[in-house]
């Protein structure tokens, strides 16, 4: 039969070792975004395994429906952003959140964006210079996205080729390219938001870098009481206290830690993919199935990257159930390429696959 393991057992328990009280916590934070935000599960825990796996998110739904909410208030609890972020004070940046936010960059882009916008202007003030020697062709950085740690891009689909072409390289390499110069960026996590799935052919590439989607719905008529409730604290009450009494000011570089622990034991020889004869040909039907549905593509790189996703579903499961074994992954942790790896979405298919491919 050979072994049903997708990674050897004993590195999965070396590593929930090592990071096991990362995940907790961020457990405990998808619970407190989860009581914020009314039937947001998927998004909250698209937005989780982001966060824990350093992958691009996009949110696809409708005008409204609390996507940048979301982000912010995923920031405020982190120590990215203070409780102003949360407020209308009117004093806000063109992002909506105040330019001393640098650890933070939130973006609306349109046809009509230029990447300096992102990126900084250049400064006038140096570039014409009286003095020759001092005249120097440089940007103007401070508060710009590649000083940020968490990035939001609003409408990314909306951006002109110039600004795709220099994202594909940001998400990728963690680098800006400016003018032969290349940059390296702090950045952690990167979610975007879009109203629809891309239509145009040319933006296959940019939306193939967004390993995880998570769909949002505006609410069914029964929800709405229970809609408003929640919306109205949500947007009116004041978080201070409760950001102060949860912040997980350090998350972030926790996060990335668990992230060079997989870089590092994989290098190791440690965290590899077993010859399994149960999971990996499961996963092969898996696949297969997606594609003759025409439900995704599956690309060479978003196989090869859903393998970290398996893995941090698998690990917060684990960290979830407070299970004393072992942590392995599971054929019902494969549900997360139904719930945040499809091109398109049909629920009567979704769900039938489910059933079948995932056995619930």
């Amino acid at each position: 039969m050979g072994c049903r393991e997708l990674f050897e057992r004993k590195a999965l328990t070396k590593l929930y070792a090592q990071h096991g009280d990362t995940l907790k916590s961020l457990n405990e934070l998808e619970n407190k975004l989860n009581a914020r935000f009314f039937r947001m599960e998927n998004a909250v825990h698209a937005l989780i395994l982001a966060a824990l796996t350093g992958e691009a998110l996009v949110m696809i739904g409708p005008p409204g429906t609390a996507k940048s909410r979301l982000i912010r208030s995923f920031c405020n609890l982190t120590g990215i952003l203070g409780d102003s972020a949360l407020q209308n004070t009117g004093n806000a940046g063109p992002g909506g959140v105040d330019a001393k936010e640098e650890r933070y960059f939130e973006y609306l882009l349109t046809q009509f964006t230029e990447p300096s916008e992102l990126f900084g202007f250049f400064d006038l003030g140096k570039l014409f210079s009286a003095n020759a020697q001092d005249r120097a062709f440089e940007r103007q950085t401070e508060g710009m996205m590649q000083k940020a740690e968490v990035v939001f891009l609003d409408e990314v689909f909306n951006a002109s080729s110039a600004i795709l072409n220099a994202l594909l390289t940001f998400m990728n390499e963690r680098k800006f390219h400016d003018r032969g110069k290349i940059v390296r960026t702090p950045l952690r996590l990167l979610v975007s938001a879009t109203n629809h799935t891309p239509r145009e052919e040319g933006l296959g590439a940019v939306y193939d870098r967004f390993l995880l989607r998570a769909r949002l719905t505006e609410a069914q008529v029964d929800d709405l009481e229970t809609l408003m409730r929640m919306g109205w604290n949500e947007t009116h009450a004041t978080h201070g206290a409760v950001a102060d009494a949860t912040v997980m000011k350090d998350l972030l570089n926790h996060l990335h830690r668990y992230q060079t622990d997989v870089d590092a034991m994989t290098n190791a020889g440690e965290l590899t993919l077993q010859d399994d004869k149960g999971l990996i040909l499961h996963l092969k039907d898996f696949v297969a199935t997606l594609r003759r549905a025409e439900l995704s593509r599956m690309s060479n790189r978003r196989i090869v990257k859903f393998m970290g996703i398996f893995l941090a579903e698998a690990l917060l499961r684990h960290a979830r159930a407070g299970q004393a074994g072992p942590p392995e992954v599971e054929r019902r942790d494969l549900q997360v390429l139904l719930d945040f790896g499809l091109d398109t979405y049909d629920d009567g298919i979704v769900s039938r696959l489910r059933e079948h491919l995932i056995g619930r």
